[in-house]
């Protein structure tokens, strides 16, 4: 067993690396998180066989975005432990109104009613675990028991949980898009092991840059769980393929960077109608006003009417 430490910054600075480590494909981390020593904090992860520094160093600094540069990478050999087992028990169904994101070794615990999405905690970013899934499928949650969407699309699919949610809920075809290969490949195998292999169509995209999602547009229902300065960038693109109407899910954000995207979702034609938050991190729920181009327009057109902050009193 190998361990990683990665000196942070500050406790956030700590969560955003452990975070992104959770979500990183190759070399496969098994477990990761954050401790606070007697020098500051630092983001640890778990690894089965020793992991290759140099391609750590450049995953943290591209999906970091301006976080990941220059960091201290330490590897350091430890007493072998059935890690997999300890983090599988820590690791609960976990509900979100009539979702449930569960492991196949809590397969027999899930009520017959629920709408279960089984994922197996060691893969690509997506367990439900996280505040930023588990506020997707909350948001998810409302907005399905409000109306009835037939072109739902999911970027950043990660593990296929938010695209696999939908097609079960929806009984509709749903895209689902990594800019990751290797998530997509993981996607595919999830939604067909979830039996809605039929359902959701996983491709390779940057963003919403591929000539199939341009012919599939506009959608009424967009989600996309990836990071704060991605989102910020996607907002116009989004805006191009969307409709009057049309529901967005944006999440992976902390809290404090809420008001930026906020702000530049609301430029290209997008209110607020509600927010969660969970754990320090931020569930925006937007409607398009309109079709609109990726100028800036007067943001007092598009003051949000939804409420303040919340915290989910669901499980996390």
């Amino acid at each position: 067993m190998y361990r990683l430490r990665v000196p942070a910054r500050d406790e956030v600075h700590a969560h955003a690396i452990s975070d992104a480590l959770i979500g990183a494909l190759y070399p496969e981390t098994r477990a990761a998180g954050l401790v606070e020593t007697e020098k500051g904090w630092l983001a640890e992860a778990f690894y089965l066989e020793a992991p290759d520094e140099d391609a750590l160093a450049d995953y943290l600094a591209r999906v970091l975005d301006g976080q990941g540069d220059d960091l201290a990478l330490i590897v350091e050999s430890i007493a072998d432990r059935d890690w997999v087992k300890e983090s599988l028990a820590a690791m609960p169904p976990v509900y979100a109104g009539r979702f449930a994101v569960f492991g196949g070794h809590d397969r027999a615990r899930i009520p017959a009613n629920a709408i279960g999405v089984e994922i197996e905690a060691s893969q690509a970013f997506g367990t439900g675990h996280h505040g930023t899934t588990l506020g997707c499928l909350l948001a998810l949650d409302g907005l399905l028991k409000r109306r009835r969407y037939r072109q739902p699309l999911d970027i950043g699919t990660g593990t296929g949980v938010l695209a696999i949610a939908l097609a079960k809920a929806l009984r509709v075809p749903v895209i689902a898009t990594d800019n990751d290969p290797v998530a997509v490949r993981i996607a595919r195998e999830n939604t067909s092991a979830n039996g809605a292999g039929g359902q959701v169509r996983a491709i390779v995209a940057d963003g919403v840059r591929h000539v199939n999602l341009r012919r599939q547009a506009p959608y009424d229902l967009i989600v996309a769980n990836i990071l704060a300065g991605p989102l910020i960038r996607l907002a116009p693109e989004v805006a191009r393929i969307s409709r009057p109407g049309t529901s967005v899910v944006l999440s992976g954000l902390r809290n404090r960077q809420r008001r930026a995207v906020e702000a530049a979702w609301r430029n290209v034609g997008f209110c607020l109608d509600r927010r969660l938050v969970i754990d320090g991190w931020a569930t925006l729920l937007l409607v398009a006003r309109g079709r609109v181009s990726s100028r800036r327009r007067n943001s007092s057109a598009h003051t949000p009417r939804g409420s303040g902050p919340t915290r989910s009193a669901g499980p996390r």
